[in-house]
């Protein structure tokens, strides 16, 4: 679904450049789950925004079903940190969730439908005519995941979009999204600087490297499904994956944090 092949980004030139990020490549299977983790300030958000096609790259290039993609195509969604700037506050929750399908020119009843099915979806079947101010954190980033879905995306890109969020509401829009994942068998890329969360909910994580940023290492989370926020992690398994992202992410090898914990005592 997703194909990225020597992806570079550069800020600026001569000596005041800053390379952020340097020659990535992956891919990405169709209906498949990837987290991205890395360093903070490693590049994640500016590898989203490349893959998104909101920025353009300084080499390489990213593909969707083999066409090259030098803009956001129309199979593609995105859901970003910030829901209070994302959402419209001077609209309702139905009219922020039918501004983005004016690009596809839907007949009034498939719109209308589109939107009663993602608000049902993201359990906020009664929040269509109430405005984003008058709901919880929580509930403004469901309305963003409906307003995605609603779209009809083949890829859905996530930029940290639960990292506002207290623990109880993030683990429910974690289960939420793998029960949405499931359900419309899109393609998610999800960035998070949670490594817990990277395990939970993907089938493979893709570990970064400081800037300028690098593949350390793709990683195959072999976890059962479905998941549940207490016996996956719970499990031996997901406290192993858990530990070796981690190890990836600090750039530790096997030993070095056990020699961290050794030092420290």
């Amino acid at each position: 679904m997703l194909e990225v092949r020597g992806l570079g980004k550069t800020y600026g030139d001569g000596p005041q450049a800053v390379h952020a990020i340097d020659e990535i490549n992956f891919t990405v299977a169709r209906s498949e789950f990837v987290c991205v983790v890395g360093p903070s300030g490693c590049g994640k958000t500016t590898l989203l925004r490349c893959l998104a096609g909101l920025m353009s790259a300084s080499t390489g290039q990213v593909s969707i079903e083999g066409r090259r993609l030098d803009r956001t195509p129309e199979e593609m969604a995105i859901v970003f940190q910030d829901y209070s700037r994302s959402l419209f506050p001077w609209m309702s929750v139905e009219q922020n969730i039918a501004f983005p399908l004016r690009r596809k020119r839907l007949g009034r009843a498939k719109q209308q439908q589109l939107i009663k099915d993602s608000l049902e979806a993201v359990n906020l079947a009664d929040a269509g005519r109430r405005y984003p101010w008058q709901l919880s954190g929580g509930m403004q980033q469901r309305v963003a995941i409906a307003r995605a879905l609603a779209y009809e995306p083949q890829v859905l890109l996530m930029d940290e979009p639960f990292a506002a969020l207290d623990a109880q509401t993030r683990a429910d829009l974690e289960d939420l999204t793998l029960k949405l994942r499931h359900e419309y068998g899109v393609t998610v890329v999800f960035v998070t600087h949670d490594i817990d969360e990277a395990v939970y909910l993907a089938d493979r994580v893709i570990a970064l490297t400081p800037r300028p940023t690098r593949v350390r290492e793709v990683i195959d989370i072999d976890l059962p499904r479905p998941r549940n926020q207490l016996t996956t992690k719970e499990l031996p398994d997901f406290a192993r994956l858990r530990g070796h992202v981690y190890r990836q992410v600090r750039q530790l090898d096997d030993g070095a944090d056990q020699r961290e914990a050794a030092t420290a005592s």
